[in-house]
């Protein structure tokens, strides 16, 4: 710690303490006390120790209590679609957690959704995570986008930013009356405390938030949400903030800007595809293969470029899964697919025939390619026919080993509790 910050420290713990008791301060200044100062840095090195031991115990026994006082604060609300939303999202997104951090087994995040009608979900102490109703309510209920938001958020959780911003959040008088008080119900207070800092960017810092974007993009594609989520969900953020800084991009105008987020997670669309599939950010034109491909009108709840990135998102799952050369058809609900994966719905599209036959075109150059790839390597094959049999045999025996359904979220839970885990 540097001098400066332990001097200033200093000063304001004393400060704190001298208003506490009441105490008149002095007409003329004294000489400086190096014994008070010590004492007072003595006591404010208790007063955060004492904080650590309270957060530590809102973090893990005493989580299900500061959720109560978080639900007291900001009231649950009981809209069924957004429930039901809220519990599918975050039953996908803690099986794609637990894949990787099995530390959410033992504590798996309590959630509701509040009351609150502006745009911002939080993730606090004790992986107690809330969504504000008007995250739901301005993205249109879209389940890909706020799949990307809530995963944003448990990228905070499973790095335990929650409990380093709460030191960062307390000013020192805060924690010196709380460390005076040290009552039977103290832990209360220091809830109560941080439940007026909750949804407040003062929790994180920047690096913070560049590593939960990158959780989050990680989480819901594991999830099975769409990868160019993340992209639409920036482009809608910046057309309903426009030049403004308002709502939920208010709340971290001193983080990466929602401009930079929504270029990070459209080249997160490109490199997923294998850069095959890339989005003009100026226009939603989207290009296959490096071929224009298609850009999408404006509907009444999305932008050209908002779509294009959902759109995106789902062409780049073909080139991820190579399915790139599988059929190119419509089917009866309307909507585009390359073999089984869904591209796009043709619900009110225009020249819906020419979009299909303009991505069977592209993808057919593909498959031509690739034919005569393999044409000309034939015969070197041909010697090799068995060997290559005993190859796909052993790899075969290999996956069906390993075919075994992985245990969900809630199995892991359960076996948990249970101690077979």
């Amino acid at each position: 710690m540097k001098k400066s910050t332990v001097f200033r420290t200093t000063v304001s713990a004393a400060l704190c303490l001298t208003l506490a008791s009441g105490a008149v301060m002095p007409k003329q200044a004294l000489a400086w006390d190096w014994l008070s100062a010590g004492l007072a840095l003595f006591q404010v090195g208790a007063e955060y120790a004492y904080l650590n031991k309270q957060v530590s115990y809102l973090d893990n026994n005493g989580r299900d209590k500061y959720m109560g006082q978080i639900k007291d604060k900001y009231g649950v609300n009981t809209d069924p679609a957004a429930n039901a939303m809220l519990a599918r999202i975050m039953t996908r997104l803690s099986d794609a957690v637990a894949l990787t951090d099995e530390s959410i087994v033992k504590k798996p995040y309590n959630y509701f959704v509040n009351n609150d009608k502006s745009f911002n979900a939080f993730c606090t102490l004790g992986h107690n995570m809330s969504v504000n109703i008007g995250a739901f309510t301005k993205l249109n209920y879209n389940e890909d986008e706020l799949a990307f938001v809530i995963a944003h958020e448990m990228g905070h959780g499973q790095k335990n930013h929650p409990a380093a911003g709460v030191k960062r959040a307390l000013p020192v008088s805060i924690v010196a009356a709380l460390y005076a008080s040290q009552n039977r119900n103290t832990a209360s207070s220091v809830g109560a405390a941080l439940v007026s800092t909750v949804g407040t960017a003062k929790w994180v810092t920047k690096p913070m938030e560049s590593q939960a974007d990158k959780l989050a993009f990680d989480y819901a594609v594991a999830a099975g949400y769409n990868v160019g989520a993340g992209a639409a969900l920036w482009q809608h953020i910046l057309e309903q903030n426009g030049s403004k800084s308002s709502g939920f991009a208010e709340l971290f105008n001193d983080h990466p800007t929602s401009l930079a987020r929504r270029t990070n997670y459209n080249k997160k669309i490109t490199e997923w595809s294998g850069k095959q599939v890339k989005v003009n950010e100026e226009n939603g034109l989207i290009s296959v293969m490096g071929q224009p491909f298609y850009t999408p009108e404006k509907t009444s709840t999305m932008s050209p470029q908002e779509q294009a990135f959902l759109i995106a998102g789902n062409l780049s799952s073909v080139f991820h899964e190579g399915r790139q050369y599988e059929p190119v058809w419509t089917n009866s609900e309307n909507t585009l697919l390359v073999g089984e994966r869904p591209v796009m719905s043709f619900d009110g599209v225009v020249g819906a025939d020419e979009v299909e036959k303009r991505l069977r075109e592209i993808l057919s150059s593909s498959k031509n390619a690739v034919k005569l790839s393999a044409g000309m390597q034939m015969e070197n094959k041909k010697d090799k026919t068995e060997p290559n049999r005993s190859i796909k045999a052993e790899a075969r025996t290999n996956t069906d080993d390993k075919a075994a359904r992985p245990m969900t979220m809630r199995e892991k839970v359960e076996a948990y509790k249970a101690g077979t885990f």
